[in-house]
């Protein structure tokens, strides 16, 4: 079945590949009609240069944001002060071009490995310890004749304890020698092109030599434990069908045992003094049936049979075989305490005969209760206590040296092939909620006719509507190589107010067909957000007092939250993306809202996200992400020379690096929409 839907699928996709306008043809007479400014030479609003409004490339930026993730994008900064009496996640954004490094095939210096003297130390003495636990049991306090079931699943069950164990952490000490080293790269790792290095950050590496004969620690662990006997006797299946403690072989008539048999013992559980049909009872003559005591006559009237006294001697109404045993001594003889067999269930029940007329059923027995058979054999502590040594033997193993390799993170492998271009490096990093990292993206912008962000450009698949996490992540796809995408449109070099640009296109995937719709828009706005530089003052009786909360327990002004600032006149751009997949009809739409201020770069930025919605339904739009500027410092670098850093990028393959361990997996492969990382709110 699941074939032939396959195939009516496979056929519809057919008809409409063969029967369909194709549809670039279909929108060329509307993306004709998009707005596009860009070739107007006045808009008659408010300009200004990128590099004035974004952030220069010959600066070391540092910018503090508070974040206010999906659970709080309705929250402004007053009310989540107010509210939780804490500053909200923050979020930096720094760029380090001082540390830029590129590294080709054959540069050879950069994997050179030089030893860290202070860091190398041999016949190391470390101590160490090694935990050992003991396995786990159980002590039976007492076992119970359970009630509960139908006659034939009634059993013993046991109370148990908690499960009982112990633990010990042995101490020892294991020597060894520590060499450190350090290199840009631990290999070239790329047949060509250029790779980025940011030498701010460091990845440690150690390489662990281990001894071929490991250290072996024993222990025992000493218990009392509770636990059932040897002698296991609710066990035992009755195999001396004549009750007469003697072996009998094969009878060749039903005859009794020739002596007077009282009435099965039985556990009267309504307490009226009859056996009832769901009384267990301790069938002696292996018949299935409650048997009453045998006829007799009561000579000297006591009310109880007395030996000498006649009786009707009856057998069990079965013509027996032989009687099974069970060798306990191996003699090869049935002893009269081995007839029986074992049953898997604890289910005969137990009956001490201290009075051979009034035998008693053991429903409940405690340790150290004990039993005396018919015949007077005693079976001691059916519940016993005994000494339980538990060993253990653990193997850890024995570290003849260290290695320990620093270098530094890698951003990305960049082959050769177009014109040369200079790239600006961004690295953002905040809080991961969901972890207790810290997460983080590495951004590549670059100018040149517009602002240029390098990307990796990702499509949801065909499923669509990923509203968790985790469905993003195996939702999304990304495409094997980087694209220069447009961020901001400039026309020489100026922002200019009221640029209006809309793009529509299609692009044939592996996976579907999407339908691409963008549109940029730039305005003037006041922006608000809590930058003030000067967060506070001392006030008449010498404390610091802060203008975002004057009551707030700051040391210094420094200590303060942050407190509303406005940037008048700001460029605000407003970025929209709506992919479509072709057949399925779903969308997912980002709506992207920046706001820029003149030698501040980014004051402000927005992301919500949507996916289709009910025909007749107006776009909802929800709130992924929101930055408000904190904190802005800025460091001029104008003797940067950006002309060797790297070759326009065509392919960049990130995922030959993520396969080497070494590496642990440095550069995070994320959908980001402008500046921030797209994630679903959970």
């Amino acid at each position: 079945m699941r074939k032939i839907s396959s195939l009516i699928i496979v056929f519809l996709l057919l008809m409409v590949a063969f029967n369909c306008e194709d549809p670039d043809e279909k929108e060329q007479k509307n993306v004709n009609d998009l707005p596009n400014t860009l070739g107007h030479e006045e808009l008659g609003g408010k300009t200004g240069n990128i590099t004035d409004y974004f952030y220069n490339l010959d600066a070391n930026v540092n910018v503090e944001f508070y974040r206010f993730s999906s659970s709080y994008f309705t929250f402004d900064y007053e009310q989540y002060l107010n509210l939780f009496q804490a500053e909200p996640t923050t979020l930096s954004l720094r760029s380090f071009p001082e540390y830029l490094v590129t590294v080709t095939p054959n540069d050879q210096q950069n994997t050179h490995r030089s030893i860290v003297d202070s860091l190398t130390t041999e016949n190391v003495v470390i101590p160490d310890s090694i935990y050992i636990e003991s396995s786990l049991f159980k002590n039976i306090e007492s076992i119970f004749w359970d009630t509960d079931a139908e006659l034939e699943a009634q059993r013993y069950k046991p109370n148990n304890s908690d499960w009982i164990s112990d633990a010990t952490t042995v101490l020892y000490a294991d020597t060894l020698s520590v060499f450190t080293y350090r290199a840009v790269v631990d290999t070239p790792l790329i047949d060509q092109g250029i790779l980025f290095v940011d030498q701010a950050e460091w990845v440690d590496t150690t390489y662990t030599y281990i001894s071929e004969q490991p250290f072996e620690f024993a222990y025992t662990f000493n218990f009392q434990r509770k636990q059932l006997s040897n002698d296991s006797l609710m066990f035992r299946v009755n195999t001396d069908c004549n009750d007469n403690h003697t072996w009998n072989d094969a009878e060749t008539e039903d005859i009794g045992n020739g002596l007077w048999d009282p009435a099965e013992a039985f556990y009267d559980i309504n307490g009226n003094g009859e056996r009832d049909y769901n009384e267990p009872f301790e069938d002696r003559n292996c018949d299935g049936e409650w048997d009453n005591a045998e006829p007799y006559t009561d000579a000297n009237s006591n009310g109880q049979y007395d030996e000498g006294e006649l009786f009707e001697d009856r057998g069990n109404g079965i013509i027996d075989a032989a009687e099974d045993y069970t060798d306990l001594n191996s003699n090869g003889q049935p002893d009269p305490d081995e007839l029986f067999l074992k049953n898997s269930l604890p289910n005969r029940l137990l009956v001490k005969w201290i009075d051979p007329n009034t035998p008693q059923v053991l429903t409940t027995i405690q340790p150290g209760d004990s039993l005396i058979t018919r015949w007077g054999q005693i079976y001691y502590n059916i519940i016993e206590e005994v000494e339980y040594n538990n060993s253990k033997i653990v193997s850890v193993r024995n570290i003849d040296s260290l290695v320990t390799l620093y270098t530094n993170q890698i951003i990305a492998n960049i082959e050769n092939g177009g014109s040369q271009n200079e790239y600006f490096i961004v690295k953002t990093e905040w809080d991961n909620p969901n972890t207790v990292d810290r997460d983080y993206d590495y951004l590549l912008f670059k100018y040149d006719e517009y602002l240029y962000k390098l990307t990796q450009p990702s499509y949801f698949k065909y499923y669509g509507y990923y509203w968790s996490d985790l469905n993003l992540e195996t939702g999304l796809w990304h495409k094997n190589q980087f694209v220069d995408e447009i961020l901001y449109y400039t026309v020489n070099g100026l922002l200019r107010e009221g640029e209006e640009v809309e793009e529509l296109y299609y692009d044939t995937t592996s996976v579907a067909i999407y339908k691409i719709q963008k549109s940029f828009l730039v305005e003037v706005e006041d922006v608000t957000v809590p930058a003030k530089t000067v967060r506070g003052f001392i006030n008449t009786d010498g404390n610091v007092e802060c203008y975002a909360n004057p009551v707030w327990p700051a040391s210094t002004i420094e200590d303060c939250p942050g407190a509303d600032t406005t940037f008048l006149d700001a460029f605000k751009i407003t970025r929209k993306l709506t992919q479509t997949m072709i057949g399925s009809d779903v969308e997912f739409g980002e709506l992207n809202k920046t706001w820029l201020a003149k030698g501040r770069g980014v004051v402000k930025d927005e992301l919500q996200i949507r996916w289709s919605e009910w025909p007749g339904v107006d776009e909802m739009w929800r709130g992924v992400s929101r930055w408000e500027l904190g904190r802005f410092t800025t460091t001029s670098n104008g003797n940067r020379q950006f002309t060797k850093l790297l070759n326009r990028a065509h392919e960049v393959k990130i995922t030959e690096l993520q396969n080497i361990p070494e590496l642990q997996d440095p550069y995070i492969l994320s959908r980001t929409s402008g500046l921030q990382r797209v994630e679903l709110p959970r």
